[in-house]
């Protein structure tokens, strides 16, 4: 009896022994696959943002665009300098082509303010509106843009309005041409001031030319037309180079 207690003892203290080792374990465990509290909260934050962080960010990127978008306006490109010099540039370039195709003469002319092109009509022997053509019609610069005119090397004064020859010479015509219908019918009282009005207003027509010419055969005139701000110094120059062809140059900022 006493062997077998002696025996059962140290059974016993190993199967103690393994049970602590066993209760010791499993902590330790659970410890090493979760860890830690603040581990775990740190890896849920990593795993995504929250609203208030993304606002933040957007709200960060949109100053920084503004303020680039801003600085580049500032630094000398002007919008509407541009997209009238290039404007100008395309229509000179297309009235050009008109030009040759119908083999007809055309002219720009330009005010302080604004320009028109214009068309010399061989039946009428003067200048004229090209009322065929809307592309062709009479354009104003944005508030703040003046043009600057120089032909054959030589300034020329430019009104704030523009002066051109109206197309009332094509509604005349089709009156006339109405009124001829009826060989009966008696001229009507004031004919002779509406015949008068008629000659000096086609008389002035005839008189008037254009200050920059687009002939038939693609030549253009010698010039140099300037878009220009006052208030900043910036402009661009369109001009002829030697070979003929319209050119831009842009101008920075005047120094004083």
């Amino acid at each position: 009896m006493k062997r077998w207690i002696r025996a059962s003892r140290p059974a016993r203290r190993r199967g103690a022994q393994r049970t602590r080792l066993r209760q010791d374990a499993v902590p330790a465990a659970h410890r090493l696959r979760r860890g830690p509290p603040s581990t775990c909260a740190s890896r849920l934050r990593a795993a995504g943002f929250t609203l208030l962080e993304i606002l933040v960010v957007v709200l960060i990127i949109g100053i920084m665009t503004a303020v680039m978008v801003l600085s580049m306006n500032f630094s000398g490109h002007d919008t509407e300098l541009r997209t009238e010099s290039k404007r100008l540039l395309a229509l000179m370039k297309y009235t050009r082509d008109q030009a040759e195709l119908q083999t007809r003469n055309y002219g720009i002319v330009f005010g302080r303010h604004g320009y028109e092109f214009v068309v010399y009509g061989v039946r009428s022997g003067a200048w004229r509106q090209v009322f065929e053509d809307e592309v062709l019609r009479e354009r104003t610069l944005p508030p703040g843009l003046d043009f600057k005119l120089v032909v054959d090397a030589r300034s020329i004064v430019l009104h704030d309005k523009l002066e051109v020859p109206s197309a009332s010479g094509r509604s005349s015509a089709k009156k006339a041409h109405a009124g001829g219908a009826d060989s009966n019918t008696s001229p009507a009282p004031g004919s002779q001031a509406g015949a008068d009005s008629g000659s000096a207003s086609a008389s002035d027509s005839t008189e008037f030319a254009p200050q920059v010419m687009i002939f038939s055969s693609g030549d253009l005139s010698s010039f140099k037309i300037t878009v220009e701000r006052p208030s900043t110094g910036r402009s661009i120059t369109l001009h002829v180079d030697q070979n003929g062809d319209i050119v831009e140059k842009p101008t920075g900022e005047k120094r004083s």
